[in-house]
């Protein structure tokens, strides 16, 4: 991972333990809102993979459980942690473009083709409570 990519991801992390924080949640809290075990939120929140020490790097779907648990639109969640990632090197992370600004739809529709049919084991992105 580069750089930039690193901080972006620990600055998510950062964000989602400060608003943690702020909601009195804990890790295992926030893993039974989500449906997932608190190893599995460890390893994305806090020490990591037991046996690696790293931590495992957030994807669309844990932002979109977690967001949605912590009652945060996904989007403001990842501008903060652009915000935060950013100013630690004063760059622009990424070129300016002429396409918009990404949606909830356009995160909700990500998540969708990451993992287009929910299990028992996965919660349904249909149904955000």
């Amino acid at each position: 991972m580069d750089n930039y990519s690193q901080r972006l991801a620990d600055a998510l992390v950062s964000e989602i333990k400060a608003e943690m924080g702020r909601q009195d949640l804990s890790s295992r809290a926030l893993g039974r809102l989500i449906g997932e075990t608190s190893q599995y939120m460890s390893m994305r929140l806090d020490g990591g993979n037991p046996r690696t020490g790293e931590r495992v790097t957030l994807n669309v779907r844990d932002l979109y459980s977690i967001a949605s648990a912590l009652h945060i639109d996904p989007l403001d969640l990842m501008s903060r942690a652009q915000r935060v990632a950013s100013e630690a090197t004063n760059v622009t992370p990424f070129p300016t473009r002429n396409v918009g600004t990404p949606t909830e739809d356009d995160l909700y529709l990500a998540a969708r083709a990451a993992d287009p049919e929910p299990t028992d084991e996965q919660p349904s992105y249909d149904d955000p409570s």
